[in-house]
């Protein structure tokens, strides 16, 4: 419900008190691997309504314990090389880091749960899974809660030569925020976080000593038909093939022979355009009359 403060009353907007939703998973449902339609359709409501959503307790601590004993020590080395890449420059200390690519550290997470196309329409979620508490201090992620619900690649910034950039235009946010401002919300290490891609958001300061590792998956329908490949070794098909025949969910690899070097995969390599005709002339779409 939305609340009034004293210093909003001369304002325009009422002030919207959010909160992101946060659903616990008990041991039971985390440990069979599924979820009761209760807790599914209370997800789906509030996923759709907020555009994002925790679930705590759906992870293992210990799967995360075995993750960060290896991307711990690795995210101080990889921070010291100049040419390893930055979200919006070193001076953000926000790096991408990819997670060791071996069977034994590949852990299944329950069987239930540039320009580019920007749909009116939910088209992909992130999923992100933190190491390790987080919380305002070490940098949670800002997150703007509702903003999926509008959110188009006209509010993107335009830069030279026409342009956009994955940065939404200052008055568009000050605007926002007058009614719905971000939050960043504390979260406990083994939950699950699931975002509407496009929903607003913001890498935050560390401010503490220790790396705040939070792991991050993309998933996308296939009518998306998004050319975007993951590297994994050979050795790890099985697996991975196990985990397909299982949830129904598609791994779209490049799969090599040996070892992948884990520490020089970056972002900056993915491609998150689409294969799909209609998509790229969502343009025109988007600004056709409303009805």
């Amino acid at each position: 419900m939305p609340s009034k403060t004293m210093s909003d009353l001369d304002s325009d907007h009422p002030l919207y008190d959010q909160v992101v939703h946060e659903i616990h998973i008990p041991n039971e449902m985390r440990d069979h691997g599924e979820v009761s339609d209760e807790v599914i359709a209370e997800a789906i409501a509030y996923l759709h309504r907020d555009g994002i959503l925790i679930l705590a307790n759906a992870i293992s601590p210990s799967h995360l314990d075995d993750i960060e004993a290896v991307l711990g020590p690795e995210a101080e080395e990889i921070a010291k090389d100049p040419q390893h890449h930055f979200n919006f420059g070193k001076s953000t200390r926000n790096m991408d880091q990819a997670p060791p690519l071996i069977p034994e550290l590949m852990y299944k997470v329950g069987s239930e749960v540039s320009n580019k196309p920007h749909p009116l329409w939910p088209f992909a979620f992130a999923f992100n899974i933190p190491l390790c508490d987080m919380s305002v201090e070490n940098g949670s992620t800002e997150l703007w809660i509702g903003s999926h619900k509008d959110s188009n690649i006209d509010q993107q910034c335009t830069f030279a030569g026409g342009e956009t950039g994955l940065v939404i235009r200052p008055e568009l946010l000050e605007d926002r925020r007058q009614h719905s401002p971000p939050v960043q919300p504390s979260t406990k290490k083994g939950s699950l976080i699931i975002r509407d891609i496009r929903l607003w958001h913001a890498g935050m300061p560390n401010r503490t000593d220790v790396p705040r590792i939070m792991l991050a998956f993309v998933y996308q329908p296939r009518w998306f038909q998004a050319p975007s490949r993951v590297i994994l070794p050979l050795r790890a098909k099985r697996l991975v093939e196990q985990w397909e025949a299982e949830t129904g969910v598609e791994f779209q690899a490049t799969w090599v022979d040996g070892d992948v070097d884990h520490k020089t995969i970056n972002s900056e390599e993915v491609d998150f355009s689409t294969g799909s005709k209609t998509l790229r002339e969502l343009e025109e779409m988007m600004h056709l009359p409303a009805h």
